[in-house]
């Protein structure tokens, strides 16, 4: 009796979690192959109570010039992780302009802040990007993908 209870809940159990993963699958999202580059200086970084604020200008692939500023919110005293707010403009060489709101979550491991971020683009576009600050040096480095 004991070991067709335990066969039971193994059937359930693997039921319970392939479920999941299918629901999990259904809501997914789709980001192209193809990821656009960026590569930043930080221009400033503000420190206040609980947070920090980082500007930076640089550039990425088919948005040209473009200005960020993150503002970094830790969730522990030692400021290992966190989530994160922001902007972004972008002006190309013709004059185009498009505007974002940026928002995510960071993780840092000694002087490197990795940040994960979804933004939305006033034209409608959404991207997720994931980037790397080192913050000694000052540069950000961003892999962006258009979500489909």
């Amino acid at each position: 009796m004991l070991s067709k209870l335990v066969t039971l809940k193994s059937y359930v159990f693997t039921f319970i979690v392939l479920t999941f993963f299918t629901i999990s699958s259904l809501n997914a999202f789709d980001i192209s192959k193809n990821a656009s580059k960026g590569n930043f200086e930080v221009t400033s970084w503000k420190a206040g109570g609980g947070y920090s604020v980082i500007t930076s200008a640089g550039f990425v692939d088919g948005y040209g010039k473009v200005y960020l500023t993150h503002k970094f919110k830790a969730n522990s005293g030692e400021a290992l992780s966190g989530d994160f707010t922001g902007a972004a403009r972008a002006i190309s060489k013709d004059g185009d302009m498009a505007f974002a709101s940026l928002q995510g979550i960071w993780k840092r491991e000694g002087k490197t802040l990795t940040i994960h971020t979804l933004d939305s683009l006033t034209d409608g576009t959404a991207n997720y990007a994931k980037g790397t600050f080192d913050l000694y040096e000052g540069t950000l480095k961003f892999d962006v993908f258009s979500i489909e």
